[in-house]
């Protein structure tokens, strides 16, 4: 057959199958038109009003209605007047130390109002805040604060002795002095270039790496989440304000008018308690990880599903979405409650794309938010066809500064967008080269493939393997360290040729003090040598196949000798066989610690539920945290057994006592608000 001349293109065909051809060929030309290809990833435009700084947001909803609840976290509840005050009071108390627009506050806060207050306090002085989790070790604090060169750090009672020595000035903002009194200033003037805060990331050489977003990015990317999800969200914030998806929870509930409700220290962790406040709340949206979600519909489960018959809108968000959950979710709500998975690196605020389900399917993490633009592109930078492979870039409103004090660096990812014009003010449109591995579907929505580099997602945590590694390294007697992420992406285990094998505790104990939790292998294991790719590398897959031998006398296993196994009848049994369950392992010591032998977060509200089957009683989450051996749990078991404590009782002891002392704070400052 011929090939056709150049006069037959567009030529209208005559019907039949000429119609049919007509037709595929049009779908081909929009599946590899770059055209039609920029235009998919194009999202709708942000309407031109609603941009103004976030606290000058804040200030104005405050004033239209002084009294109406703004944050509530246990039985603190701040008005949107009071929180206004009350940042106004910290960013006063910032002016009068000397800081000025363009300076950095560190924000060193447990779960509170009081962290709300901190972090609009901060940039309603015109500074960008600094948000460090004091989940974190002490060496992490410090080297946040030493890079980001802070000029102060806003702290709570429970955390200012881990910073005195980090800043040159620390203010406390939950006292009374800074909450109910003292001279309040105005949301200084923010120029949509000022910075509005820094949030950080792991490194690939080891050292993190701090996010600078602009007032205009923060301001676009809440403006298209009111778009997205109009109304006045009754918000459950989970995250913790270090984590970047606090920022969607924070301002983008406080900016549409709604209530924010802050899951407190003891309550984040425990599913029932999360079940709780969404209850008690009438919460409406809430934003997690897609692990946590599948724990609190286990525990929604047992409890019955009216204690989440508010929810309307549940996003999943901070690594990959299994379908299986999609499935659950459904099955769980029906139709009733939106399930939306949301993508966004930190460098683009938050969120980029999304994915909205009407009912269950398959996976994938949709289209542009309004003011993004996504391209799906080769390695010389073109646009691919719907079905190929490609890298994704993000341009837009939402695309950051780059990272701070590190111009290489940004440099590297943040490039000219040759796709886009110019902005408003003049400057060159940029877009960010995330390192993830994309392609558009047939249906026009981005399938997530994986990633470019070894940057890896550890329960909804960036964690570079290289600088798990580069810690690894430096540790005495360790001569080379390979880190390999398990299928579920829930924990590392790291592969390390060392001279000292029976010195692996104390490494591991090493890394806990510098790297963030996520980022600490849940196990290590000593190699002659390390699997080589033909390319002479380490063999990352090989090792990840390695079988895991276990707890053992193997001097490369984490942790003593297995103890002996006590009778079936003695909590020490009955705490082991639910450790064994949990952990999937044959033999359990009784006085290593949970976490030294894989256990993280989310596996502790697995063993709450396994402890119930096997002992008969649920210690509160907060307390398997505080206890983490065999022996130190099964003391737990017999304290409830002695109080007749059972799988569905409440939370006790410390936990207990703290909600009764914010309960009681919280009404003396009622009184005292009265009688004024």
């Amino acid at each position: 057959m011929s090939s056709p001349s150049a006069a037959d293109h567009g030529r209208p065909p005559a019907g039949g199958r000429d119609e049919e051809s007509r037709q595929g060929t049009d779908e081909v030309r929009a599946a590899t038109d770059p055209r039609s290809l920029l235009g998919l990833g194009t999202g709708s435009p942000l309407p031109e009003t609603g941009r103004t700084a976030v606290p000058a947001q804040v200030a104005a909803l405050a004033a239209a209605d002084p009294g109406r609840a703004a944050v509530v976290c246990g039985e603190d509840r701040v008005g949107r007047g009071e929180l206004d005050a009350w940042a106004g009071r910290i960013a006063a108390r910032l002016a009068s130390a000397g800081i000025t627009a363009g300076d950095r506050v560190g924000i060193l806060a447990d779960r509170s109002t009081a962290m709300v207050a901190a972090a609009l306090g901060a940039m309603r002085a015109g500074a960008a805040y600094v948000p460090v989790d004091p989940a974190n070790p002490d060496e992490r604090i410090a080297a946040v604060l030493a890079d980001a060169r802070v000029a102060a750090v806003l702290v709570t009672d429970d955390t200012a002795h881990r910073v005195a020595s980090h800043a040159p000035r620390v203010l406390r903002v939950d006292g009374a002095d800074v909450r109910d009194g003292g001279e309040v200033m105005p949301p200084a003037p923010a120029a949509p270039q000022d910075a509005a805060y820094l949030i950080y990331t792991s490194g690939s050489t080891g050292a993190p790496k701090g996010v600078v977003v602009e007032h205009q990015q923060l301001s676009a990317s809440t403006l298209a989440r009111r778009e997205v999800y109009p109304g006045e969200p009754v918000f459950l914030l989970l995250s913790p304000l270090a984590f970047d998806s606090s920022v969607a929870g924070l301002w983008g509930t406080l900016t549409a008018g709604g209530l924010l409700v802050v899951a407190g220290p003891d309550e984040y962790r425990d599913p029932r308690a999360l079940l709780g406040l969404v209850e008690r709340h009438g919460v409406t949206h809430l934003l997690g990880v897609p692990s946590l979600y599948d724990a609190l519909l286990a525990a929604a489960e047992q409890a019955g599903r009216p204690r989440l018959a508010s929810l309307t809108t549940v996003v999943t968000a901070g690594e990959p979405l299994p379908e299986a959950l999609v499935r659950r979710h459904f099955r769980t709500f029906g139709s009733g409650t939106a399930l939306v998975n949301e993508y966004g690196p930190t460098e683009a605020t938050v969120w980029s794309s999304y994915r909205r389900f009407e009912e269950p399917g398959p996976v994938d993490i949709g289209g542009p938010v309004p003011g993004v633009r996504l391209y799906v592109l080769d390695e010389a930078g073109r646009p691919v066809p719907r079905g190929t492979t490609g890298e994704l870039y993000i341009g837009g409103a939402g695309v950051a500064r780059g990272y701070f004090d590190r111009p290489e660096a940004t440099e590297r990812v943040f490039t000219p967008d040759p796709f886009a014009e110019d902005t408003a003010s003049g400057a060159p449109a940029r877009m960010y080269r995330t390192g993830d591995m994309v392609r558009w579907s047939d249906s026009g929505r981005l399938e997530f493939l994986g990633r470019r580099d070894n940057q890896v997602k550890i329960r909804g945590h960036r964690v570079e393997l290289g600088a798990v590694e580069a810690a690894l390294r430096s540790c005495e007697g360790i001569r080379d360290a390979v880190a390999v992420v398990d299928a579920a992406g829930a924990r590392l285990t790291a592969f390390v040729v060392t001279d000292a094998p029976d010195a692996l505790p104390a490494v591991r104990e090493n890394l806990a003090r510098v790297l963030p939790e996520a980022a600490v292998p849940a196990r290590l294991r000593a190699l002659d040598s390390f699997p080589l790719t033909v390319n002479g590398k380490a063999d990352r897959a090989a090792l990840a196949a390695l079988p895991d031998p276990g707890p053992s006398p193997d001097p490369a296993a984490v942790g003593p000798a297995p103890a002996v196994v006590a009778p079936a009848s003695d909590p020490i049994a009955q705490v082991s066989a639910a450790w064994a369950e949990v952990l999937e392992i044959a033999t359990v010591p009784a006085d290593v610690n949970f976490f030294d032998l894989g256990g993280h977060s989310l596996l502790i509200i697995r063993l709450q539920e396994a402890l119930g089957r096997h002992a008969g009683v649920q210690p509160s989450v907060v307390d398997l945290f505080r206890r983490t051996t065999v022996a130190a749990q099964a003391e737990l078991v017999r304290e409830g057994a002695t109080t007749g404590a059972g799988p569905a009782a409440p939370d006790t002891g410390r936990a207990q006592r703290a909600r009764q002392e914010r309960a009681a704070r919280a009404r003396r400052r009622r009184v005292e608000q009265g009688a004024a």
